[in-house]
């Protein structure tokens, strides 16, 4: 196991560095963004400054292989690691909730974070400093970008353990709000002047699918009564099978697009869109907040209303946990109580 620095003359004359890494009979080369060329003392200090990164490529290596993490790692800027690992999220979405959770720490700590700057005092002190900023529930998805960035520092080697491990923020679990199949026929009978918006809402109604997945769906993706496409969130690819009221949307927004090529749907940004609904929803006569994931949840509750059982419905909606499926049958719980409390006694 060693790390070797090695050179490649370039086309253009240059010479450019590389580090081999040799490890259980594997190559791994890493490409230094450093070159020689035909000043003597510029090559001298260039390979100067490439041996003491290979001999700490080399002591990194040793220290993975006994379990250590290296002095060097604890220095690294953890605001740049945290960055890098929400830009490798493919959600729009998911990528602004990591953004927000970087302000957040950024406000938090005054300055630049190094890794040797994370101990368990510091991220309590991080926790309690979010709840005092925003409501619980946003206060958790900020906390778990930070510990998911430290899980991945561990994977990656930089830390021997996350020291968040353990660390959570207590959110009061809520009933998630979703529309009745009478508010959907409200809905469905009032006028809009955004027939891409307005049904594409009203499919994941009937289909439970995602914004983010509704987006990019395209024409090629639905054939046989089915729907085959890879979910955006887990990349799990999913085959789902339309309802009858799916298919009819599909058809009114066949009319609309006039051929079926290209996206199904053509959506503008996701705030754009929940203005949007909450308008529509104003003038439809319905009280409740909703935005595009409220579809979502409608689907959920219409499914297990019918008679839909839990595995199914938690297959249709592409969960890869039941138990985030069984907030949903809480609510149909709630529904059956309420209906059984407006029995008369005798």
């Amino acid at each position: 196991m060693s790390v070797k620095l090695r050179k490649r003359k370039l086309p253009s004359g240059k010479v450019q560095l590389y580090l081999d890494t040799y490890r259980y009979g594997e190559r791994k080369t890493e490409a230094l963004q450093m070159f020689l060329n035909g000043d003597r003392f510029h090559n001298q200090e260039t390979m100067r400054m490439a041996e003491i990164i290979r001999a700490r490529r080399e002591i990194d290596l040793q220290g993975r292989i006994h379990g250590l993490s290296c002095a060097y790692n604890r220095r690294s800027n953890f605001i740049a690691y945290m960055k890098l690992q929400g830009k490798k999220k493919l959600s729009r979405g998911t990528q602004q909730n990591w953004e927000s959770a970087i302000a957040k720490l950024c406000d938090f700590a005054e300055g630049e974070i190094v890794f040797g700057d994370i101990t368990r005092s510091f991220v309590e002190n991080f926790k309690d400093y979010l709840i005092q900023k925003v409501k619980a529930s946003t206060a958790e998805i900020y906390h778990s970008k930070f510990r998911a960035a430290l899980r991945q520092a561990v994977k990656d080697g930089i830390i021997n353990v996350s020291p968040a491990e353990g660390v959570f923020i207590k959110v009061e679990e809520s009933l998630p709000v979703f529309l009745s199949l009478d508010e959907i026929k409200k809905l469905a009978t009032t006028k809009s002047n955004r027939k891409n918006t307005s049904n594409a809402f009203l499919f994941g109604c009937f289909t439970g699918l995602r914004y983010s997945d509704i987006k990019k769906l395209e024409w090629k993706d639905i054939r046989d009564g089915y729907i085959e496409f890879r979910q955006m969130k887990t990349k799990n690819a999913e085959r789902l099978p339309l309802s009858s009221q799916a298919k009819k949307i599909l058809e009114e927004q066949n009319g609309i697009s006039g051929n079926r090529e290209g996206l199904v749907f053509h959506l503008p940004h996701r705030n754009s869109v929940n203005t949007w609904l909450r308008n529509w929803a104003k003038r439809a006569g319905i009280g409740k907040r909703i935005s595009f994931h409220k579809s979502r949840h409608t689907f959920a509750t219409l499914a297990l209303t019918v008679g839909v059982d839990l595995y199914t419905t938690s297959k249709l909606l592409g969960h890869r946990d039941l138990k985030t499926t069984q907030i949903y049958a809480k609510v149909v719980d709630e529904k059956k109580q309420q209906a059984v409390d407006m029995l008369p006694v005798i």
